[in-house]
């Protein structure tokens, strides 16, 4: 069975040249890029080429930029580090901010919801782009630590530092490998390390993993092509979305009237649930996701989604279709069909 790929907010196959640099550094370039022999060396030096490269793109001086595993990690690393010095005043999040930033700031005494008030908060947290339903959001001029988590948006729209004092990217989203992420703070942030280590300036312990960082390197180098290449999207998603809008009135795409990421489609389906659709369009050869979280075994409604005012059995059946750069106007119409025969229109 030929399958279709429409899963591209959690992760993209990574891009043939970074494969190939990432197979060529485990070959060739495996030394301790701390060591202090020719190896280890070696090992450093690429390790700052990559640095500088990924530091052009964004326009930043390179000594900012942090690696980390993944942009999980980075969030962990941040608002762990920042929390001491910033003491008892609150949080301001984005409601629907991932897990990945959510929980870390347990640790906080206070967590405030925008829109809200502002008085007194320490950060603000905003996500650049929802990866559940693609909205585009502007950071809030606020006297605040302003944090940028730009995970989803990275790839698919340009990215802006100038808003913001820190900020997460993260390398397997735009064709680069899982275990390769950016952490970029602004120099004068009160932040303390929480994972000690000579690495990457005392600021996160443990050997870099250079195959990866090489990888993302490349991914980098693609971005140009590949936002330029995600932009032409837009109308692919526009059409899919009037497709399934037309079957009943029941159907909602998600922010359809606001900015969007060009390739991301939330469809509110009433009357079905997000998840048996998906397992449907899975047996059928297509990759999409739902708009609920699995929690400890539990399907949860999505707080992405009922923070915009929707009920829970409105959360329970969206379905998030997103494509890949490379994405062929064939493939988005096999994709309504066989979702139009599911759902037995």
């Amino acid at each position: 069975m030929e399958r279709h790929y429409f899963d591209a907010n959690a992760s993209t196959p990574p891009l043939p040249r970074v494969v190939a640099a990432m197979a060529r550094a485990m070959a060739e370039d495996w030394g301790n890029p701390t060591s202090t022999h020719r190896e280890g060396q070696r090992a450093r030096h690429l390790l700052e080429e990559a640095r500088r490269a990924l530091a052009a793109s964004l326009g930043v001086p390179p000594a900012q930029l942090v690696f980390c595993a993944s942009a999980t990690e980075a969030l962990h690393l941040l608002l762990r580090g920042l929390r001491p010095a910033l003491g008892d005043r609150p949080a301001l999040v984005f409601p629907g901010e991932h897990s990945a930033c959510l929980n870390p700031l347990r640790d906080w005494t206070g967590v405030r919801w925008m829109p809200g008030d502002p008085a007194g908060a320490a950060t603000v947290v905003q996500m650049a782009a929802s990866n559940e339903t693609g909205i585009l959001y502007d950071m809030p001029p606020l006297p605040a630590v302003r944090i940028k988590d730009a995970a989803q948006a990275w790839g698919k729209v340009p990215v802006d530092l100038g808003d913001c004092d820190a900020a997460v990217l993260s390398g397997h989203k735009i064709g680069g490998p899982r275990g390769a992420a950016v952490l970029w703070m602004r120099p004068g942030l009160p932040w303390t390390a929480v994972m000690e280590g000579p690495q990457e300036r005392r600021r996160r312990g443990g050997t870099e993993d250079l195959a990866a960082i090489l990888g993302l390197a490349e991914a980098v180098a693609a971005l140009p092509g590949r936002i330029a290449a995600n932009g032409r999207l837009a109308p692919l998603r526009d059409a899919l979305e009037a497709e399934v809008l037309s079957w009943s009135p029941d159907y909602q795409a998600i922010g359809r009237d606001r900015p969007r990421l060009p390739n991301t489609s939330a469809l509110l389906l009433r009357g079905h649930t997000g998840e048996s659709v998906q397992i449907a369009l899975d047996l059928a050869g297509f990759a999409v996701s739902t708009g609920s979280a699995c929690h400890s075994g539990a399907v949860r409604p999505s707080h992405a989604i009922t923070t915009l005012g929707f009920t829970e059995p409105e959360a329970r059946s969206v379905l998030r279709v997103s494509m890949l750069p490379d994405t062929p106007p064939q493939a988005v119409a096999a994709l309504a069909a066989a979702l139009k025969k599911i759902l037995k229109i």
